[in-house]
């Protein structure tokens, strides 16, 4: 037997996906053979289920034994009693803003199952909570896209890159993190068709040998001088497109005195800064003369960084000035997955009728401090309600995590596993996976996904929405939240508010296309400037922004050096086999330090020592591969083994990560 699923993770996709069952257990996921000529999924999804199956699941709730400090099986009902004693304890005590909301990454895309929405809307009818603002995925670039475009949408449907003669990769290794189930496979074709691709990455990953892409190495951060050096080329030379910036864009000229103004951010310069070749930066500005279309698809590492709010900014800035945004076969320069409008159907709310929430909102990045500082206004954060994430690998400083955890009066999570962060919990709930129930999944696209329950789940185990059912009702607002509805008869009332006009078909095929899979943000605006104005200041696109510079940054994007001498920079991606903390324990083999020969040389540091890696805020030893596909200067170490290394300062003012601004020392053990 065969059902339709989606994996509903937090990796930017959403695949059409199959489950094969055999005696109530999934034995394999493959492909939906209903899906799109360019859809496929990945190793994470179809691996997903060696997690649902895995000996090491969660299936009782966990209660922290104060006399004994460790966690012991409990009952259903002993563990949400306690839960919701303690929660009305301390909204008595503090106000319900004493509560801070983490997790969300479990369950991500769902109609019904979300782990954020789920927790936002049982809060808020609890009173309220603090709220964790932005993401650690791509805080700077969201921030800064409404003052370039005065929208948060400004992507692109993969479909629309089928008309495009060129491709700038930006720090995007998109062979390995997936930014839709088409992105990969449309461009691979492309690809084979002769399109120019350059990958710009401070490592040679795997998308430049995928792809058969040329890559240029550069160092981390510095993704806005490169930019300079390349406009500044184009500005020499006519590459320019000086009637689209007359027509659509606002502020070019204060941008292009700063290019021009000492020193000059020629290629020569940007050479030296970027630590690349000058003729690389002299290549891509001739790609963008030659070829137009053209398509910038910046990966989120660029924005990642001391400064990433400018290397976000400028990416949409080259687009804007050679012409590309707002085409077919171009880019904004932005994410280019983000709010496009999607096949329409109806989703729980975060915001229940009936609520009235006391709230009060912190960044992500910096949750730890929120907790250990405390916040300017309202009472001290006592408790946490983690649903779906694994901060204590996930975030930034995991030392800091740890105290912030452990110093909360009560913290309680849901999750699958006892991840490290569920270790320092107080109460452990476990939940279902995606296998284990039904849902309705936004993926990245113009399409809808409909994931059918494949098996039941392990007793013992209940959905987010059940244990927050279950909750509420011990609270008194089981009917303001649930509405009367259980799973089964929120989808179906989600699909009567819907463009889905087969129901039951769309629920046997998994699937439901949209009318265009070529879609591309600000169209309107390109088609008619003054009748489709953009809700800028100006109206146009804001190279240069009155409003940005209110916040103490520059008006256009610049360059600034944030590396300290002597050091070594971290940069800390994703790994290929999980998605954030999700997936781990299926990995067996330990990571490594990947870095440059050159640098290992001057260490006395040689393939395979093990060596010990420093930087303010941490230290840890570690082995040690070298190699010449990382630029000199640079070492790279997967997110949740660095994140012993990385700082919670943020970089402003977008309060965004700076993960891959990590500054090290490394000496051989």
């Amino acid at each position: 037997m065969k059902v339709p699923v989606s994996c509903n993770k937090d990796c930017g996709a959403g695949c059409p996906l199959v489950a094969e069952i055999k005696d109530n257990r999934v034995i394999r996921i493959a492909d939906n053979p209903r899906k799109g000529r360019w859809m496929s999924g990945c190793a994470r999804g179809y691996n997903a289920h060696r997690l649902t199956n895995h000996p090491e699941r969660l299936v009782s709730p966990l209660l922290l034994n104060r006399r004994t400090d460790r966690l012991e099986k409990a009952s259903w009902d002993a563990a949400l009693d306690y839960t919701a004693e303690k929660l009305l304890q301390l909204r008595k005590l503090y106000g319900a803003s004493t509560v801070i909301r983490l997790g969300g990454s479990g369950s991500c895309r769902g109609a019904l199952h979300n782990t954020s929405t789920l927790t936002q809307r049982f809060l808020k009818l609890f009173g309220g909570y603090t709220e964790t603002t932005a993401s650690y995925s791509s805080a700077a670039a969201s921030f800064v896209t409404p003052y370039v475009f005065g929208t948060s949408n400004a992507a692109i449907d993969a479909g629309s890159l089928m008309q495009t003669r060129f491709v700038l990769l930006l720090g995007a290794n998109i062979a390995d993190l997936r930014f839709g189930c088409e992105l990969f496979n449309r461009l691979k074709f492309l690809r084979n068709q002769g399109v120019k691709m350059i990958v710009v990455d401070p490592r040679k990953s795997r998308t430049v040998d995928a792809l058969n892409a040329e890559w240029i190495p550069i160092r981390p951060g510095t993704d806005s001088a490169f930019i300079a050096g390349v406009i500044y080329d184009l500005c020499e030379d006519g590459g320019t497109d000086s009637a689209f910036i007359s027509k659509y864009c606002h502020g070019f000229s204060e941008y292009k005195e700063w290019l021009y103004e000492h020193p000059v951010k020629s290629p020569k310069w940007a050479s030296v800064v970027c630590g690349t070749s000058e003729d690389s930066v002299r290549e891509v500005a001739d790609c963008y003369r030659r070829y137009k279309p053209a398509a910038l698809i910046p990966g989120l590492s660029i924005q990642r960084t001391l400064g990433g709010e400018d290397s976000a900014r400028s990416a949409m800035v080259l687009q804007a000035v050679t012409g590309n945004t707002g085409v077919k076969g171009g880019s904004s320069g932005a994410n280019i997955w983000g709010p496009m409008t999607k096949v329409r159907c109806g989703k729980i709310s975060s915001v229940p009728k009936g609520s009235f929430a006391d709230m009060r909102y912190v960044p992500v990045y910096s949750w730890p401090d929120a907790v250990l500082t405390g916040l300017p206004d309202g009472p001290p954060v006592k408790a946490a309600y983690n649903c779906g994430g694994n901060y204590m690998l996930q975030g930034a400083d995991s030392k800091k995590s740890a105290k912030a955890l452990t110093s909360l009066d009560f913290f309680v999570t849901h999750d699958m596993f006892l991840t490290p962060t569920a270790e320092l919990a107080d109460v452990v709930l476990p939940a279902a996976d995606f296998l284990e129930r039904n849902d309705i999944v936004f993926p990245e696209g113009n399409f809808l996904l409909y994931s059918a329950k494949a098996v039941e789940p392990p007793p013992g185990v209940k959905t987010d929405y059940e244990i927050y059912s279950l909750l509420a009702e011990r609270l008194g607002f089981r009917d303001l939240f649930t509405e009367g509805r259980d799973e089964a008869a929120w989808l179906d009332h989600f699909l009567r508010n819907s463009e889905v006009d087969k129901p039951d078909e769309f629920k046997e095929r998994g699937i439901w296309f949209g009318a265009d899979d070529s879609r591309v943000a600000l169209a309107d605006f390109i088609a008619d400037p003054d009748g489709s104005p953009l809700n800028t200041p100006s109206g146009r696109i804001e190279i240069s922004s009155g409003e940005y510079s209110k916040l103490g940054g520059s008006p256009f994007p610049v360059y600034t050096d944030y590396r300290p001498p002597g050091k070594i920079q971290l940069i800390t991606p994703h790994q290929r086999k999980r998605i954030n903390s999700q997936f781990i324990i299926m990995e067996k083999n330990q990571p490594l330090l990947l870095m440059n020969t050159t640098d290992a040389l001057a260490r006395g540091i040689v393939d395979g020592d093990t060596v010990e890696v420093k930087s303010k805020d941490g230290c840890l030893t570690i082995g040690v591969e070298l190699s010449e596909d990382i630029i000199p200067g640079t070492a790279c170490l997967d997110c949740s083994y660095s994140n012993i290394l990385t700082s919670t300062e943020p970089t402003m003012p977008s309060g965004g990560s700076r993960t891959h601004s990590t500054f090290v020392d490394i000496e051989r053990c």
